[in-house]
């Protein structure tokens, strides 16, 4: 909003200034005493964009809706759509090189002219999150991704390797040996397995953080089981709970992580051309109350980006044995066993929702319950499909921090599925005017919407200046009889 008042504000003065140029002197000064001062309205609201993929019943997405055809609630209550927009980010087709010229002999001396390179129109940023992911999964999406990497060879898409730990990253490039060489070097960060006893984010999170009691004494059972000593109860519960403040601070660490580094790809995204897509590869990781900011804000940026994430669960179709697999340790009863894969079953939910949430924000896709990584990289680092974007500002919004839960449905559905954003936080302080500021012109800035409020046409030309400087000139053409005057005393 900010970009386009400062635009129009630019235009609108020089194109006054350009007519005051070509007027007498006594003109200008009647002209100035005529001249209505405009009237500038400016309005902060707290809008909401919910990005949305309506499938039919084969899974294809489906573009051709309204915004009448929408119903959008905020905690069950009605809301206004007050933006709608549609995207369909199909790649452009490069037009065909010209043949040659039939009989037309080469120039002595003059070697032929190269046909222009292609220019890239999508990026897909694959981020492998290799903090949180098994060694054993990671090598099995890894190899989906080399599969990937040897099929797909569009000259006009660019890919990039990130990780987590920041490690072995490659950047946006078509070279597919560098990036399968940056691909092969990504480790996993997982520690083994073979902790005693094993205490996870999730289970450290509900001893410290919920007093969870029943599986603090499963936890103490697995101890004794697995170190053979018969601790007291004092003994084993301040062995646990140390343990279990260890990997509390851990996974808050690979958490913090985890998100720092989508961040940065969402913001390098954003500085490209065409389609931006990121493809995040993991177990999945645990995101506790207080990371949800963080969360939402990350979500946040890459609607505004209009960078699509896409998850895929690199853990397949999981599986759960009871009792345990061979480096478990056993713990004492049949009914604490039952209880830990209980623990488990909801652990892997917990950690997958991220992907699921960041995918339904963004109009993604999240790939999980399968062991097809091929079938699964093929639908995720494929082109986007059509995305709805509904915009609404919500009423009487307080800044608690509350989440708000949305529902998007279709007014007739005709076997049709929704696929939505599930909800917001509300912010929990006023936002500072200089920041709101700097971050409505960022993404204004890299936005890759067309602006077709303003009559003009601006053309750009790039002049090398030194070996090191260089000058760029922009030329802006309003076009006059498509704008609007008030008329008075017979002039516009």
């Amino acid at each position: 909003m900010m970009v386009r008042r400062i635009l129009v504000a630019g235009l609108l003065a020089a194109f006054a200034a350009v007519c005051g140029d070509s007027q007498t002197p006594q003109a200008s000064a009647a002209e100035i005493t005529t001249r209505e001062a405009p009237v500038t309205f400016k309005s902060r609201v707290n809008l909401v964009t919910v990005p949305v993929v309506v499938r039919d019943s084969k899974r294809l997405a489906v573009g051709n809706l309204d915004k009448e055809d929408f119903q959008l609630l905020d905690g069950g209550k009605p809301q206004i759509v007050s933006r709608f927009s549609i995207e369909k980010p199909a790649l452009k087709e490069s037009p065909p090189a010209a043949p040659p010229a039939p009989d037309a002999p080469a120039a002595a001396g003059v070697p032929p002219v190269a046909a222009p390179p292609a220019m890239p129109q999508r990026f897909v940023a694959l981020v492998v999150d290799d903090l949180h992911t098994e060694f054993a999964d990671l090598v099995w999406a890894r190899q989906a991704v080399q599969r990937f990497l040897a099929s797909s060879a569009g000259p006009a898409e660019r890919l990039a390797i990130y990780t987590s730990s920041g490690q072995n990253a490659v950047d946006f490039t078509n070279d597919r040996d560098q990036l399968t060489k940056g691909l092969l070097a990504i480790r996993s960060g997982v520690k083994s397995t073979l902790e005693c006893p094993q205490i996870t984010y999730y289970v450290a999170d509900l001893i410290e953080n919920h007093d969870d009691r029943e599986l603090l004494r499963i936890m103490e059972a697995e101890l004794r089981a697995c170190k053979g000593v018969p601790y007291t109860e004092n003994e084993a519960e301040n062995m646990v709970g140390n343990a279990a403040k260890r990997a509390l601070m851990e996974g808050d660490w690979n958490t913090r992580q985890a998100m720092a580094t989508l961040r940065a790809v969402i913001g390098k995204l954003a500085t490209m051309p065409g389609q931006r897509s990121l493809v995040l590869v993991s177990d999945g990781f645990l995101v506790l109350d207080e990371h949800r900011p963080e969360e939402m804000n990350l979500i946040e940026s890459a609607i505004r980006a209009k960078v699509v994430i896409n998850g895929l669960d690199a853990r397949g179709l999981k599986a759960f044995v009871p009792g345990g697999d061979a480096s478990t340790h056993g713990s004492a009863t049949a009914g604490a066993l039952l209880a830990k894969i209980s623990y488990d079953v909801s652990s892997a939910a917990a950690e997958a929702a991220v992907m699921d949430e960041a995918a339904r924000g963004t109009g993604g896709r999240f790939f999980h319950n399968s062991n097809d990584m091929n079938e699964g990289f093929r639908l995720l680092a494929s082109a986007p499909e059509f995305i709805y974007l509904l915009g609404f500002a919500p009423q009487n919004l307080k800044n608690d921090g509350r989440y708000h839960t949305l529902k998007v449905t279709l007014r007739n559905p005709k076997g049709l599925t929704v696929e939505a954003r599930p909800g917001y936080y509300a912010p929990n302080r006023e936002r500072d005017p200089a920041e709101q500021a700097k971050e409505e012109i960022q993404a204004a800035f890299f936005s890759t919407e067309d602006i077709r409020e303003i009559p003009a046409t601006m053309e750009t030309q790039f002049f090398k200046t030194g070996v090191d400087e260089a000058t760029v000139d922009v030329l802006a053409r309003v076009d006059v009889k498509q704008l609007n005057f008030k008329q008075e005393n017979e002039r516009n």
